[in-house]
């Protein structure tokens, strides 16, 4: 199977220049196929190869020399790249991607292995060198290295994502089965009657963020670009991309101890098949959905769980009754928490109940019983 591991680099400053360097190549490659692609069917409908597009780099080298200076592994992938972006978007949306910006994602990537040296701890990089990884409490790669992507985050920080493939997970085959209910006020509920509270990191960082925001507002010099501000408007952007990194990387760790948890004691896990997006368009509940993570959590449980079993998101979890099965219409309003069944008179918790029928229906679909 195939897995991926992030690593902290240490580069010093000339190796950081290279980086930022290839990242900007990278981007300049990928706009400027784009924009021939883009032309060319304007002008006859033509659709020009990725391989087509990768003929046409040694002249983009000859125009310009400095695309020479870093690895030709990443720029032909930034041409595949973009081309997988520009199906995807045009099948998707019957139009053209957008062009890459300075300072947003900024990456290349190498699909070709990489040296790691984990006595030294420091990793061998095409044309850059070795350079130095922060080791902490990371862990060695046990596997064959297949490709490596190096980032450039707004913090000025810079890592690598490798990928390697190793042997297969022994999977747990306990016969136990869990339902989730995935909420706001608490983030998971389980059907043992397991509560995982919500944290709200970003809910309890918003006076930071207003405080930081509103200095660089007031910093802010209209009519001139962000490379023409002054520094202490560029000096409070990066406090602000720092918490935003913090808090997400917060939401990221708590996410991996809780789906750790429970890929660690169920076997075959049932969760309600959520569509984020559509709940995001609810303006009032929109960042509070977005604080929780949960496409992340489930995208997680995905690839650490035996099994993940998805109900449908139209199925009736919270206005059901997970004793006699009557449906309860008046329990739409999230405002209920507690309801009382008029059919068998039975209390119920309301997230708890859904996940007991959660489980109960996903099982149903694995034509298992619950336990």
């Amino acid at each position: 199977m195939l897995r991926a591991i992030k690593y902290e680099l240490k580069p010093n400053s000339s190796q950081r220049e290279l980086i930022k360097q290839t990242c900007g190549c990278c981007r300049l490659v990928y706009n400027t196929m784009l924009d021939r692609k883009i032309q060319a069917y304007k002008k006859d409908k033509t659709n020009l190869s990725s391989y087509e597009l990768i003929d046409k780099l040694v002249e983009l080298k000859e125009e310009k020399p400095f695309l020479k200076d870093v690895p030709s592994q990443s720029l032909q992938q930034a041409i595949l790249n973009m081309e997988s972006a520009y199906k995807a978007f045009f099948r998707k949306h019957n139009g053209f991607p957008k062009f890459k910006k300075k300072g947003v994602n900024d990456s290349f990537r190498i699909p070709v292995p990489c040296k790691f040296d984990f006595n030294k701890w420091v990793v061998k990089i095409a044309k850059i060198g070795e350079v130095k990884v922060y080791q902490g409490h990371n862990k060695e790669i046990q596997g064959k290295i297949k490709s490596y992507t190096i980032r450039h985050t707004s913090t000025d920080r810079y890592f690598i994502s490798v990928l390697y493939e190793c042997e297969d997970k022994k999977e747990l085959n306990n016969g136990k089965s869990i339902g989730i209910d995935l909420g706001i006020k608490t983030f998971a509920t389980l059907s043992d009657g397991k509560i995982f509270e919500n944290q709200k990191y970003l809910k309890n960082n918003l006076n930071k963020l207003r405080v930081l925001q509103r200095s660089a507002s007031r910093k802010y010099n209209k009519g001139k670009k962000r490379e023409e501000q002054s520094n202490n408007w560029k000096k409070t952007m990066k406090r602000i991309a720092k918490l935003h990194e913090h808090i997400a990387f917060q939401r990221e760790d708590f996410c991996h101890k809780v789906s750790r948890e429970i890929a660690n004691n169920y076997s075959i896990v049932c969760i309600e098949d959520l569509s984020v997006k559509n709940m995001e368009k609810n303006h009032i509940l929109a960042q509070a959905i977005n604080d929780c993570g949960w496409s992340m959590f489930v995208g997680f449980l995905e690839y650490k769980c035996d099994r993940v079993v998805k109900v449908d998101k139209f199925f009736a979890s919270s206005q059901t009754c997970s004793v006699c099965g009557h449906k309860n219409e008046k329990v739409k309003n999230l405002a209920v928490r507690e309801w009382i069944c008029p059919k068998c008179h039975t209390k119920h918790d309301r997230d708890l109940n859904a996940s007991i029928n959660i489980e109960r229906e996903g099982l149903s679909r694995c034509s298992l019983n619950p336990a």
